[in-house]
């Protein structure tokens, strides 16, 4: 009789409804619209992640802005601030929280509104925990055991709420529920919101374990649940072993008289379960054919001199010959009962499209088996993970060479681009992807780029493909800068374009590297801020001032390229010319004038050919003007200008149509010891001597005249070269007598006072 190991199954296995909703959902929307993000992991199972990342799935920790793609919260939740973050980042989301999840959310929230203290038995550190916290405004006690409940320092006049994790140990809860009420806490609600599907799965898998000799739990070892569940099955039935697939089955432990019991966790999927049982059966079958041939003469004797093989597993590697081809499958005879079958869509990580263009009638081929038998008793099998296996090694073998290939860019987010390597597709982050810090993503699509890899694996040991293309074009760009650097000269002229602006200059690149534009090289005149005279993106001429190579600094000069606002003035303006500019200063002794972005002074003394007191009299700040240049001085850079020279002098202007002996009408302006100034047509001064005042001796005009007042005086001469007339107040006409008048009052001899008095007569008339 032939004897063989029993395998039995637990009632209750796999993927909850809360994870198989999360999971299904997934995978329809990546089946869709080929990309998705998921808030933390949707399942605690690499090979299920794995499927998923393949098809676009891309895990965040935290909620980002900007996101490309829709983002799925996972059957164990989140918190509320992260739905509120998500809603004012407009990210649109498929909200898979598990319904027994989301009770719980609401139970926490009422509680805590009405001033409750909220206790949860879990796992503080599962996700799961801390969504709920996060709807209890983070204040919550997390206890795991009773012992640690024992230990919470509860205040008996206050209210609590007991919840637990939905996975949650339903004995060690079952522990804090009989303390509570052996030690009548009447203050505390407990609420058990362990899952009825959690309960039922621990519960059928101990009754399980208690009457097998060997359990395996199937899930994934940073699985609460199956943690849980293995723990459990382990206290009854010591040959307990947690396996996350069929290639972690513990052979040793199994014989043809084993019973073996089958149970897994929440986050095993129905084709890892499958994988395990095929496997067992698998085994079970080769121990029944070993059984018979050994009874029948030995099974592998028999096998090899057919030259066979006595079975083969799911995941293991065979070798075959090609018995037919066609453009969708190939045949392999893979020396067991049944041929294997490749498939084109298994062939190759690239698109074949007809298989008969790659594969003949007789090749040798090595596959892996994807499945023992399929529908028509065929072994299926794959050359993808062969390929793809290879593939890795090439790629770490480039990473480690440095090797640059090119990539055509497929795709764009705002987090980088992604091309294929080796029909791998490659993530090249948005900071590798260019020197230029400011690189938009899309305008990649589409385009050839050199890249290097970068890393093969991701900081949990998946493999992930990371490219770059920055760390080549640094390598260029570094080796055309060193090249420029050789041939750049010190005074030479060099087109260039500003590629930045700062307060104190811009920095302007030629042949490939940066020099600074100083502030005080950009214009002849004093500017506030480059911008005022730059922008970025200008083409401009700069000249080489001075070059330190050893630090990499480059000192350019924009207006030495061009002629100075001095020299410009010159060749257009000469002395006489007649300008117009605008008042910039006013100082005390006159004017500053932009004239053609020079400054020239115009005098006081230049401003009117009457006396000015003021500058401001007669001009003030920004007043355009026109005058007249009246000396260059090339040495200084000094330009002098004059208004009054522009118009006719007062004097000749009144004076050529007046006669010796004319009768004019004149104002006394001044008073002095020796004589008077009077002005004449309103804009003459002429001094008339104390002896052409009265015909009388006098001490002091003030005698005679006051200020302001009008007289009428005659003109005795005009001298129009030295601008000034000669009058008398005397109007009779005294003959020859009348030239001696003057040194005639000075005579001391005939005076009758003495010099003090006169002083202190004229002070008195003076004062009056």
């Amino acid at each position: 009789m032939v004897r063989i190991m029993r395998i039995e199954k637990s009632k209750y296995n796999g993927f909850c409804a809360g994870v198989k909703t999360a999971v299904d959902k997934a995978f329809i929307v990546l089946d869709e619209e080929k990309k998705l993000y998921s808030y933390g992991e949707i399942i605690h199972n690499k090979d299920v992640i794995d499927k998923l990342e393949k098809k676009g799935l891309t895990v965040v920790d935290e909620v980002l802005q900007g996101l490309d793609a829709k983002l799925l919260i996972r059957a164990h939740g989140a918190g509320k601030q992260v739905f509120e973050s998500l809603k004012e980042n407009n990210i649109e989301v498929i909200d898979a929280t598990c319904v027994k999840v989301k009770k719980i959310h609401k139970i926490v929230e009422e509680f805590k509104n009405s001033d409750y203290n909220i206790i949860i038995a879990g796992d503080k550190y599962h996700p799961e925990v801390i969504g709920i916290k996060g709807w209890c405004c983070n204040e919550a006690d997390v206890v795991d055991s009773a012992e640690e409940f024992e230990k919470l320092e509860l205040d008996p006049s206050k209210k609590y709420l007991l919840v637990s994790q939905t996975t949650f140990n339903s004995k060690t809860f079952g522990e804090i529920a009989d303390f509570i009420e052996k030690k009548g806490m009447s203050n505390i609600v407990v609420n058990n919101t362990i899952c009825d599907a959690t309960r039922k799965r621990q519960e059928s898998c101990i009754e399980l374990a208690s009457r097998c000799d060997v359990m395996l739990i199937i899930g994934s070892k940073s699985s609460s649940n199956t943690k849980k569940l293995f723990e459990l099955s382990k206290n009854i039935c010591p040959k307990t072993f947690l396996i996350e697939n069929y290639k972690e089955i513990p052979y040793k432990y199994i014989d043809k008289n084993t019973i073996v019991g089958v149970s897994a966790g929440a986050s095993a999927p129905d084709w890892i379960i499958e994988e395990v049982i095929s496997m067992l059966e698998n085994q079970n079958n080769m121990n029944e054919k070993n059984e018979q041939a050994e009874q029948a003469g030995s099974m592998h004797e028999l096998l090899e001199n057919y030259g066979g093989v006595s079975y083969i597993r799911t995941g293991e590697r065979v070798k075959g010959t090609v018995i037919y081809v066609s453009p969708e499958a190939i045949s392999v005879n893979i020396n067991y009962k049944s041929d294997g079958i490749i498939t084109r869509d298994e062939y190759s990580l690239n698109d074949v499209q007809d298989l008969t263009q790659v594969v003949k009638e007789g090749d040798e081929i090595e596959a892996q088996v994807l499945k023992i038998s399929d529908q028509d008793g065929n072994v299926v099998l794959t050359r993808k993970p062969l390929e793809e296996h290879k593939i890795w090694d090439e790629l770490e073998a480039m990473r480690e060479a440095g090797t640059v290939v090119e990539t055509v860019i497929v795709e764009a987010s705002q987090f980088g681009i992604y091309g294929k390597v080796k029909g791998i597709k490659g993530f090249i982050p948005r900071n590798q992807i260019s020197i230029n810090r400011n690189a938009d993503p899309s305008e990649y699509v589409g385009k050839n780029l050199k890249v290097q890899v970068l890393e093969t694996k991701n900081n949990k040991g998946r493999k992930q493909l990371v490219l770059t293309a920055r760390a080549i074009e640094k390598a260029e760009k570094e080796a055309k800068d060193n090249e420029a650097w050789e041939n750049i000269k010190e005074g030479e002229v060099y087109e260039g374009v500003v590629k930045n602006i700062q307060d104190y200059g811009a920095f302007v690149e030629i042949n490939g590297i940066d020099g600074l534009l100083h502030i005080n090289e950009i214009a002849w005149t004093r500017i506030k801020h480059p911008s005022e005279v730059l922008k970025t993106g200008d083409k401009i001429s700069v000249k080489v001032k001075s070059i330190d190579k050893e630090n990499k600094k480059l000192s350019l000069s924009y207006k030495a390229t061009i002629k100075s606002p001095w020299a410009l003035f010159l060749d257009k303006h000469q002395k006489g010319d007649v300008v117009t500019g605008v008042v910039t200063r006013i100082v005390d002794f006159g004017a500053f004038v932009m004239i053609d972005e020079v400054e020239c002074l115009l005098h006081i003394k230049d401003l009117d050919w009457a006396r000015t007191e003021k500058v401001t009299d007669i001009l003030h700040e920004g007043q355009e003007v026109t005058a007249k240049i009246l000396n260059i001085t090339r040495k200084d850079r000094k330009v002098s200008l004059g208004m009054k020279q522009l118009v006719e002098h007062p004097f000749d202007k009144y004076a050529k149509d007046l006669n010796k002996d004319d009768i004019i009408q004149v104002e006394v302006t001044r008073i002095l010891l020796d004589g008077i100034h009077v002005s004449v047509n309103g804009n003459i001064d002429c001094f008339i001597p104390i002896a052409k005042v009265s015909a009388e001796k006098l001490r002091t005009p003030a005698q005679v005249v006051k200020v302001g007042e009008m007289k009428e005086a005659k003109v005795l001469g005009v001298d129009m070269k030295g601008k000034n007339l000669n009058l008398t107040l005397i109007l009779e006409d005294k003959g020859d007598d009348f030239e001696n008048t003057e040194s005639a009052a000075y005579q001391q001899e005939e005076a009758n006072f003495t010099i003090g008095e006169s002083i202190g007569d004229a002070l008195g008339d003076l004062l009056k």
